[in-house]
């Protein structure tokens, strides 16, 4: 078999049957649907078993977090390769048939992506950065890191089993950031990225239970102590070290900032001193004012950067 479709579900009632169903109608026919429900506590878990199909397959375990989800529907898989989707994305009809043609074109990488649509809370429409007029082979994943979007999102990736093993699967108790610390493990064995700009995923950017709205503190631990440690490794060229404290930057001013909304802004102004030490930047000094000012100001701030981001 060529794809196994992942699916995590945790409290998607509203989405995850237009997802599946953007699966079950792609126009490449050799794949699975694998959907593991993580201890949902709405009604994802009777919508799912409306869907009649020969190619799905549903699991159901307790809540153990979206890493463990993810790599619950890895040890089940049939396919040489695991594509990803979230539970409240969309596929377009072809985007299998695009990833599959990269494959046979690239067959050297291990990872295949394709561009993607963004659709945000108030109707409109971002798209990912256009990096070529047609397919090619991204020769660093660390320089996808330049642009504002990621170019390897989780919907729009495609990977091969034999890397994700190699890799060693998601990181179990991640809540933020787990999708991209494994791209980044698999980038240190292959750095080569297919890639397609052919916009074939519709990223909801702003769904219920999207984790950038239920995880109080984003912290991505593991992403961030796989970046300190690569920056400084002999194998990258500066240009891709560059754009990897770019993404460290980027990853901690976002966890220190929901440190503030957490009204834990005592932790934030240690946590900027340490960061301070280690990479004066140009974040510390607007952290360091925002851990001053009232919540509700900040949070204000926040949600006008979800509605335009």
């Amino acid at each position: 078999m060529t794809f196994s479709v992942v699916i995590p579900l945790y409290n998607k009632e509203q989405y995850v049957v237009d997802t599946i169903n953007s699966v079950l109608n792609q126009t490449f026919n050799d794949y699975e649907v694998i959907v593991v429900d993580d201890g949902s506590t709405d009604h994802s878990k009777d919508r799912v078993k409306t869907i009649q199909s020969s190619r799905l397959k549903c699991i159901f375990q307790d809540n153990q977090g979206v890493a463990v989800a993810r790599n619950t529907g890895i040890e089940n898989a049939n396919g040489d390769y695991i594509a990803f989707l979230d539970a409240d994305d969309y596929w377009h009809p072809d985007y299998l048939e695009t990833i599959y043609s990269l494959i046979n074109r690239y067959p050297e990488s291990d990872m295949y992506v394709s561009a993607y649509r963004v659709v945000l809370e108030n109707g409109k429409v971002r798209y990912s950065k256009t990096l070529n007029n047609e397919d090619t082979l991204i020769k660093s994943y660390w320089m996808t890191y330049k642009n504002v979007y990621d170019t390897v999102w989780t919907s729009a990736t495609v990977i091969k089993q034999s890397a994700i093993y190699r890799a060693g699967m998601f990181t179990p108790g991640e809540e933020i950031g787990e999708d991209l610390d494994l791209w980044a493990r698999v980038a240190k064995n292959n750095p080569l990225v297919a890639y397609s700009p052919k916009v074939r995923v519709d990223y909801r950017r702003n769904a219920a239970e999207n984790a950038r709205r239920r995880v109080k503190i984003a912290y991505p631990k593991a992403l961030l102590n796989l970046l300190k440690a690569e920056m400084v490794s002999p194998k990258w060229s500066d240009a891709e070290k560059f754009w990897m404290r770019k993404k460290y930057n980027r990853k901690m001013c976002i966890y220190v900032f929901t440190t503030i909304l957490a009204g834990e802004k005592r932790i934030a102004r240690i946590i900027l001193k340490e960061w301070k030490k280690d990479n004066n930047n140009q974040y510390i000094l607007p952290l360091y004012i925002s851990s001053l000012l009232p919540n509700n100001i900040n949070k204000v701030v926040y949600n006008l950067r979800l509605k335009v981001f």
